[in-house]
């Protein structure tokens, strides 16, 4: 038998009941987000009764707004709640606090910002029953990098995800996040994952190689929920089921270049001594003492000899190659540990 495979990778179509769900900081612009663009992708794989499609605005900034979130939170989660979705897709938009990572609740009495910490605002904003709709779903939180940057945001974070248990959970390190740059990974997570039905963390290195604009924006933050039963099972027994063990793991996948980004950090697009625009070589391994797998690089202007050194994050990692210059790093920043 002899053949040329022409299209996809799996020659199946998983056009199996989805939800869509996005929850949009009060604010925030939704013209052309990537939620509705997701829905896009599969529109021509499902009817409408299989692709469900929600967006909601929130703000609970007051308590009285967190008394009137709540009772709509109620009536959502009693709607979502009577349909056995197989696939949840989940997108929380807000902005997060640049100095502490806290996230955005909504407005105050005067119409200023209110921020949260992010275990309280998961709370909040999954109030029962939504948090069983959380269970076993793929959650995006679109939001700048300071979710994930301080050390006591990052820990709330996680104990919001041993509490909601979502499959997986993707952040993004960058400063001042740009939804726009996920484009071409959402496309491609919607065919390969949602309609070809490859697991998230099989296909992950895939989506992120035709994601030419995030690569040198931001690393990605993935964190996976392995071991987690039926979504159908009542909500108490989930937590409580000796019959399984989930357990809880974090990555960071952070693109490297060999003068562009030496083990995922980028150079200064200008020498800090001679002020010659993108003028560094490939780098080079150069180990210390004290950092065995450092690298330098050097800027390659007449007569200057200023140097970047670089190294690795302190965690295990994996190389991912791409080509001969570039490919992806995959740090294990949580070692798998039971919920």
């Amino acid at each position: 038998m002899s053949s040329v495979c022409e299209r996809a990778s799996k020659s199946q179509v998983c056009a199996e009941s989805t939800l869509i769900l996005h929850f949009l900081c009060t604010g925030m612009q939704t013209q052309g987000s990537l939620p509705l663009l997701l829905k896009t992708t599969l529109d021509e794989y499902h009817t409408k009764a299989s692709l469900e499609y929600t967006e909601v605005t929130f703000d609970f900034g007051t308590q009285k707004k967190l008394n009137r979130w709540r009772a709509k939170a109620k009536k959502l989660g009693e709607k979502l709640g009577t349909s056995d979705f197989k696939r949840k897709i989940i997108f929380v938009t807000v902005h997060s606090e640049v100095t502490r990572g806290d996230l955005f609740s909504g407005k105050d009495e005067k119409g200023g910002d209110v921020a949260m910490r992010v275990e309280e605002f998961m709370s909040c904003l999954f109030s029962p029953p939504l948090e069983e709709v959380v269970y076993a779903s793929t959650l995006f939180m679109l939001t700048c990098g300071p979710l994930v940057s301080f050390q006591e945001s990052f820990t709330s974070m996680q104990q919001s995800i041993r509490h909601l248990q979502p499959e997986y959970t993707i952040a993004f390190t960058a400063l001042n996040f740009i939804n726009a740059v996920l484009k071409p990974f959402l496309v491609s997570y919607g065919v390969q994952v949602l309609i070809e039905g490859h697991a998230l963390g099989d296909v992950l290195q895939d989506l992120l190689n035709v994601s030419l604009g995030l690569r040198m924006h931001s690393d990605v933050i993935l964190f996976h929920v392995a071991g987690l039963i039926s979504p159908k099972a009542p909500f108490l027994l989930r937590r409580a089921s000796l019959a399984t063990t989930p357990l809880v793991t974090g990555y960071r996948y952070s693109w490297y270049h060999s003068h562009r980004r030496p083990w995922g950090n980028s150079l200064p697009i200008g020498c800090k001594k001679c002020a010659a625009i993108r003028p560094w070589g490939r780098s080079k391994l150069d180990p210390q003492p004290d950092q065995p797998k450092a690298r330098v690089t050097k800027c390659q202007s007449k007569g200057c000899d200023f140097e970047v050194r670089t190294q690795p994050l302190p965690h295990e990692y994996q190389v991912l190659r791409g080509d001969e210059t570039s490919g992806w790093l995959k740090y294990v920043i949580c070692a798998a540990e039971p919920l």
